[in-house]
């Protein structure tokens, strides 16, 4: 599967981990299990019920918004728990 972000994913990233590396390689990390292994259990993978959306945990409070479909993986939403939702 190949992964695709959109426009709002790059906005949240960059002022998500400005100047934070540590939080930038967490991040490449578990893109990287996504694309290998879209269910491995560090990502914690969940469908939002009632919409097309999926969640995946990229630390204890960091999540991202994704849709898969059969060949790509549209990132859509990074950020706090909170603020995903």
């Amino acid at each position: 599967m190949e992964l695709r972000f959109t426009e709002s994913f790059d906005l949240e990233y960059r002022k998500l981990t400005r100047g934070n590396r540590v939080l930038q390689k967490r991040i490449r990390k578990q893109f990287l299990l996504l694309k290998e292994k879209t269910n491995h259990p560090s990502l914690r993978p969940h469908k939002i019920r009632s919409s097309a959306y999926w969640s995946i945990s990229i630390d204890k409070s960091i999540r991202a918004l994704l849709i898969i479909e059969t060949h790509w993986i549209y990132i859509y939403h990074i950020g706090k728990h909170e603020d995903v939702y």
